[in-house]
């Protein structure tokens, strides 16, 4: 459990993408349409009366709260509690709390809640409604795909699946989990697996500039934050191992595009999105360029393995 867990959620980190953009995630979102239920009204706001201790960064970490992995461009930064993620699931204990850096500093945007199941067991009844759609983890698949180059580390994954002590043990090694953005608005809706308003919000922009915006318009946007490319170089050596000179020329290939967006930045939100997405487009294609095939096999391998196909309704 302790070594899966963290390659699972570090993986799935990193294979995804002021002062107005801070009243804006702190402002109460309303739920995931006009047409919610008083039901899921009642339970989203419930789950902010639970959590509104949190939106102080020491109180999340005073009570145990642990980060793992590094801050996605899409999703932020995943607060897992070690103790909370192997109990049942508890709406007012959310197994994980996600912080974006807006402003400089945490800001509390969303909770995630996390099941470990068996491949014959249904994904747990949730929020009321069927709006949120859970994405599963298979962590044995994962486990393998990270380690297939390692030989040692691969050893060790192959004998905890043989002594049934992957995941949470007895079977459960698909760890199930759906995210509730209940203190940031998202334009994609209350329980979209992406927060692709995250990048906008960085960058001192409305996240409304993300509606029908893609992933790839996003990741362009991402570029823009202060550390962007030096996230984003990170993000590559993690999966692919980079070597000084490669880190170095996509370090360079990630910033002629960041200054290409941040030409953009005061444009409208349509020419701003265009400018992001022709960015990250080049940006991936020279990335392409740089990496060696075996090192773009390996980051395709670890991303197959972290996105599952489809979501899960309860």
């Amino acid at each position: 459990m302790r070594y899966i867990l963290p390659i699972t959620v570090a993986a799935s980190v990193a294979c995804t993408p002021v002062l107005a953009a801070q009243e804006h995630a702190h402002a109460h979102p309303t739920t995931a349409s006009a047409s919610a239920s008083p039901a899921l009204e009642a339970e989203v706001e419930a789950v902010r009366r639970a959590t509104e201790r949190y939106r102080d960064i020491e109180v999340a970490r005073r009570e145990g709260y642990r980060l793992f992995g590094m801050e996605g461009p899409l999703v932020g930064e995943h607060w897992y509690h070690p103790d909370v993620v192997r109990r049942p699931l508890d709406l007012a204990r959310p197994s994980t709390l996600q912080y974006a850096t807006i402003g400089g500093r945490k800001v509390l945007v969303g909770v995630a809640y996390t099941y470990y199941r068996r491949p014959d067991q249904p994904v747990p009844e949730g929020f009321a409604g069927a709006g949120d759609v859970w994405h599963t983890h298979d962590v044995t698949r994962l486990a393998r795909a990270a380690t297939v180059e390692r030989p040692v580390l691969r050893a060790i994954v192959e004998r905890r699946i043989r002594r049934g002590r992957v995941g949470a043990g007895e079977g459960r090694t698909l760890l199930t989990m759906v995210h509730a953005w209940v203190w940031s608005e998202n334009p994609a809706g209350l329980f979209a697996e992406q927060h692709r308003g995250l990048p906008y919000l960085r960058a001192g922009l409305p996240a409304s500039h993300a509606a029908g915006a893609s992933e790839a318009v996003a990741m362009g946007v991402s570029l823009l934050a202060a550390e962007g490319c030096a996230d984003e170089v990170r993000r590559a050596d993690r999966l692919a191992g980079l070597s000084r000179d490669q880190s170095r020329d996509l370090r360079r290939a990630c910033d002629r595009q960041a200054e290409a967006v941040r030409a953009s930045r005061t444009a409208s939100a349509a020419a701003l999105n265009g400018a992001a997405e022709r960015a990250w487009t080049a940006y991936l294609a020279e990335r392409d360029r740089i990496l060696r095939p075996e090192q773009t096999e390996r980051m395709r391998r670890v991303m197959d393995a972290v996105m599952e196909p489809g979501g899960h309704a309860h």
